[in-house]
C-alpha cells in the first residue's frame, strides 16, 4: 500500500513540474506596429529646450517638436514635412516627436515671427 501512494504523490510532482516548465516557454514576441507617418505645415518656433524646434500643425493644430538634421529651418519661418511619429518620452518636453525626413520651406504660411534675412 505504501508503494501505491509513494507512487500517487510521485505522478503529482512529476504533474506539478511540467506545468511549471510549459509556463516558463519564452513568449512569441508581437509584431510591431507600423511607424506612423505624419505630415504637416506650419510656423517653426524655437522650443523650451536649447535646439529644440517645435511646429502647429495649420490644419490638425496638433504641437510637434520636429527632429531633424541639417540644414535646420529657422524658426520663424514657415514650413511643410513629412516624417515618422517617434513614441515616449524625449529630451524638448514639447508636443508629439516627429522624425523628420523631408521639409521644405512654404512661403505662403504666414508666421507672426518673421525670421532674420538669410545671408
Amino acid at each position: 500500500m505504501k508503494f501505491v501512494r509513494f507512487s500517487a504523490v510521485s505522478l503529482l510532482a512529476i504533474v506539478v513540474a511540467s506545468g511549471a516548465l510549459a509556463q516558463q516557454q519564452p513568449e512569441i514576441p508581437k509584431p510591431q506596429p507600423e511607424p506612423k507617418k505624419v505630415h504637416g505645415e506650419g510656423c517653426v518656433e524655437a522650443g523650451v529646450e536649447p535646439r529644440c524646434l517645435v511646429v502647429r500643425d495649420v490644419r490638425a493644430g496638433k504641437l510637434y517638436n520636429i527632429i531633424v538634421g541639417d540644414p535646420r529651418p529657422t524658426p520663424g519661418e514657415g514650413i511643410e514635412f513629412t516624417g515618422t511619429l517617434r513614441p515616449g518620452a524625449n529630451v524638448c518636453m514639447q508636443g508629439a516627436a516627429i522624425e523628420v525626413e523631408r521639409w521644405a520651406r512654404k512661403d505662403t504660411i504666414k508666421c507672426r515671427h518673421t525670421p532674420a534675412p538669410r545671408k
